[in-house]
């Protein structure tokens, strides 16, 4: 990660500015969450030290559009990783997101194996129509620039 983004990343997470409509801005626009009104599916794990669930729940009540949240029952890595043939693997979902996490707990289904299977139907419903992908990268005049993975690699 460059030095630049990572100095950035910082001070958004110290000063928490994205939770404030327009504290924000990105290329001098204002950044307002609430006016994002794309559906969300957001994951958390329930034993997870670094973004603690309770934190990535407060995600459902900043953005505009409605928003799935999902709690795995793992940790930091395990959450994300999952796989849908794990047998010991479980999720709490529903489908209200009340402001209080503990709410959302106490109403949540317990679901046996990977969150990432109802991640799959959740996403399906949204996708529309299926099409064949395409035979090559780039189209018309949007020709490729260079070969995978790109030469923004090399750039310092």
């Amino acid at each position: 990660m460059p030095a630049g983004l990572h100095r950035d990343f910082l001070e958004l997470s110290l000063a928490n500015k994205l939770v404030t409509p327009g504290a924000a801005t990105a290329r001098g626009v204002p950044v307002e969450l609430d006016k994002i009104s794309a559906d969300a599916y957001v994951v958390a794990g329930i034993a997870d030290h670094i973004t603690p669930r309770q934190s990535c729940y407060r995600t459902t009540g900043l953005l505009g559009g409605k928003t799935q949240f999902v709690l795995s029952t793992s940790g930091h890595i395990a959450a994300p990783v999952n796989p849908p043939t794990n047998a010991k693997a479980s999720f709490q979902t529903g489908t209200d997101t009340p402001a209080d996490p503990r709410e959302f707990r106490a109403g949540a289904e317990q679901v046996q194996g990977s969150w990432w299977t109802h991640y799959s139907d959740w996403l399906s419903t949204r996708a529309g129509e299926l099409v064949p992908a395409p035979a090559g990268v780039g189209r018309g005049m949007h020709k490729p620039l260079a070969e995978a993975p790109g030469t923004y690699v090399f750039d310092a």
